[in-house]
């Protein structure tokens, strides 16, 4: 479709293109009878069978799940030639308000309350969100947030391949980049990524391959907050939790991770609950290795240049501060043979002046 001229899709005048991802667009349009301005998904027509799967389990997720913090499915249309389905049209999504302005403690806790509430109503009917990230979350005119996309929604407890449990690097669960079953705690590991990124304007990890991001996500100790940005160092622990390799020792809901970083932002004095950390650019940090594994993860064959480099200064990082460098090492031997050779001519000396 040309977005740079006025179509239709059914009863919808397109008005222009919203953006795009790897299967559908979406355009800002206006229902031609009552007015209405609404987004509607457009499946590519390139899309293959798995697409056009993928785009069908949406709409029959949206259409079961009916929360106040969850996206309606307001209308779709289905066909080998086109498929579509309709939303409320938003101005601005998280990543909008993230290029902006950082989120305060008390902002990101009550957020999180709303996004945890639907997570905990999706997966109680047996959905796995799998997508999380701040261009699916919603922003009305009063900043309240809403959940998105369902697209790569997964049942719980269902096995994928790689393929179809492949979400966005950036924000995936160790498990998921193994292709292992999905299930509630997979959300709460990219609920931590989120959090950390609205407190601080920065994720965890950044690299420029996705290979380099499974590696990261699977057997890199994941930064702090608090390293980031100037966000209090008393909101690292629940973040921290649900940044966890094993799935077993993150909070065990949605719901829990929010009510404990509630508890945090509430033992925060009332100024630092509301104040925003600045935009700032990213500090070098030293990632560290995780120094063992949880037995749910493997290491990757491969790793990238620049992930040893990471290792081998973390390693170099921690030898001890007393292990002489090997230079003065060798001076030192050096000089205590040379100590000993004056020792045996000064006894020589000795002997020979007794023995006269």
């Amino acid at each position: 479709m040309d977005e740079t001229r006025t179509k239709e899709l059914g009863a919808y005048r397109v008005l222009g293109l919203v953006g795009r991802g790897g299967m559908a667009r979406v355009y800002r349009c206006q229902h031609k009878h009552s007015g209405q301005i609404v987004a509607v998904k457009v499946l590519e027509l390139s899309a293959d069978l798995n697409g056009l799967a993928l785009f069908e389990g949406e709409i029959r997720a949206m259409q079961q799940l009916r929360h106040p913090y969850i996206v309606p499915l307001q209308d779709y249309f289905l066909s080998p030639e086109l498929a579509y389905l309709v939303m409320p049209y938003f101005e601005n999504t998280v990543a909008d308000r993230l290029s902006v302005r950082l989120y305060a403690p008390r902002e990101a806790a009550q957020a999180l309350a709303h996004l945890a509430h639907a997570l905990d109503y999706a997966h109680s009917l047996g959905y796995i969100h799998c997508d999380l990230k701040p261009s699916n979350l919603m922003l009305d005119g009063r900043d309240q947030l809403y959940l998105a996309d369902f697209g790569l929604a997964k049942s719980i407890g269902r096995r994928h391949n790689q393929q179809a449990a492949f979400g966005t690097p950036l924000y995936m669960a160790p498990e998921l980049t193994e292709g292992a079953s999905a299930d509630v705690r997979t959300d709460v590991y990219a609920l931590g990524v989120l959090i950390c990124e609205m407190l601080s304007g920065h994720r965890p990890f950044e690299a420029e391959r996705v290979t380099d991001y499974f590696y990261l996500h699977q057997r890199a100790v994941p930064p702090a907050p608090s390293q980031l940005n100037r966000v209090p160092p008393a909101l690292d622990a629940p973040v921290l939790m649900a940044l966890s390799k094993s799935p077993a020792e993150r909070p065990q809901s949605a719901g829990e991770f929010a009510r404990l970083f509630q508890e945090a932002v509430a033992r925060l004095p009332e100024a630092e609950q509301r104040w925003n950390a600045p935009l700032c650019e990213r500090p070098a940090i030293v990632l560290k290795p995780v120094k063992s594994g949880s037995g749910l993860l493997r290491e990757l064959n491969e790793q990238s240049t620049h992930l040893r480099q990471l290792e081998a200064l973390a390693a170099r990082e921690l030898q001890p501060a007393s292990a002489p460098p090997q230079r003065a090492k060798g001076a030192n031997q050096a000089l205590m043979v040379v100590l000993g050779a004056l020792a045996v001519a000064l006894a020589a000396l000795i002997i020979y002046l007794l023995l006269r």
